[in-house]
């Protein structure tokens, strides 16, 4: 059974599709699932929701093409940012699922 919902780490997208939401409500309430699905590899800097300056992020996963992993911060919301650049800023919410594709290109499942 653990093998059958580990989407953590190299997946395919229609597996991590088919078995992350479920597996995303089970985490801490203040992580999320993130899989890569840009075609390069991606820092993902992670702030707290109500962090305004954002001098230090919560977390900054390293995230390649086709794998998954965890992101953390505080809040009811997460700001993200892909490689740390403004124009890739997306939010997120803890337990749930998300495919990264690209700048602006993110799908919570």
């Amino acid at each position: 059974m653990a093998s059958k919902m580990n989407v953590n780490g190299k997946v395919d997208l229609n597996t991590f599709l088919d078995q992350a939401a479920s597996l995303a409500k089970s985490l801490d309430a203040s992580t999320a699932l993130l899989y890569n699905a840009s075609n390069k590899t991606v820092g993902f800097y992670c702030y707290n929701g109500g962090d305004f300056v954002m001098a230090v992020p919560y977390s900054k996963p390293t995230i390649a093409h086709g794998y998954s992993g965890v992101i953390a911060a505080g809040g009811s919301v997460f700001k993200v940012f892909a490689d740390n650049k403004g124009d890739a800023e997306f939010l997120v919410k803890p337990n749930a699922a998300y495919v990264y594709k690209g700048p602006g290109k993110v799908e919570q499942i």
